[in-house]
């Protein structure tokens, strides 16, 4: 999935962005451009702010209970950490959290993410990198020995890995957090 668009010349969805979205939700295409479309309009910037989402969620989910972290909710989904959401990020709250019941769903959308380089692969790099923004996320500060996302990435490729190519597939990633509950609350926790 995309990251902020910086840079970019277009707002547009790319055909990528669109059929990550597709595969991971019950909506059509026209449902996800209409949104789209909406996000826009409501955010010329194509980003929402934390204060700003917060708003939106509140009026999306006016059931939730008082006690919810909205915090909590905006930073698990900055994918990136700067404090900003763009449109596919914040169609994961609105839509896809509520429409996604299938655990297998979910994790190839948490794949479709991760995928920093497109190539369908979370190689060892790409994985430590998710496993340190993780940690920055739940304020983890020893990261030595078992705990460096470097080695924790390249133990958790060595167990998953069933083709032996030293990365992650999709099938191989999602049947991995399926099967092994420690690496799936650390990889895809509330899932």
């Amino acid at each position: 999935m995309s990251k902020h668009k910086k840079g970019r010349a277009s707002m547009d969805l790319t055909p990528k962005e669109i059929a990550a979205l597709l595969q991971a939700s019950r909506i059509t295409e026209e449902e996800i451009q209409h949104w789209h479309s909406d996000f826009l309009y409501q955010n010329p910037s194509g980003e929402l702010d934390k204060k700003t989402f917060i708003d939106y969620y509140k009026k999306l989910h006016p059931q939730t209970e008082p006690s919810t972290s909205f915090d909590q909710i905006f930073d698990t989904i900055d994918v990136n950490r700067d404090g900003l959401i763009d449109f596919n990020e914040f169609l994961v709250v609105v839509v896809l959290m509520d429409r996604l019941n299938d655990l297998g769903s979910r994790l190839s959308f948490v794949f479709d993410m991760w995928d920093q380089s497109g190539d369908e692969h979370i190689d060892q790099k790409e994985l430590a990198n998710v496993i340190s923004a993780i940690y920055d996320r739940a304020g983890v500060i020893d990261r030595k020995g078992e705990r460096d996302p470097k080695r924790r990435a390249k133990d958790i490729i060595a167990k998953l890995d069933l083709s032996g190519d030293k990365k992650l597939s999709k099938d191989e990633f999602i049947t991995g957090c399926k099967c092994d509950p420690v690496i799936r609350n650390l990889l895809a926790p509330n899932f």
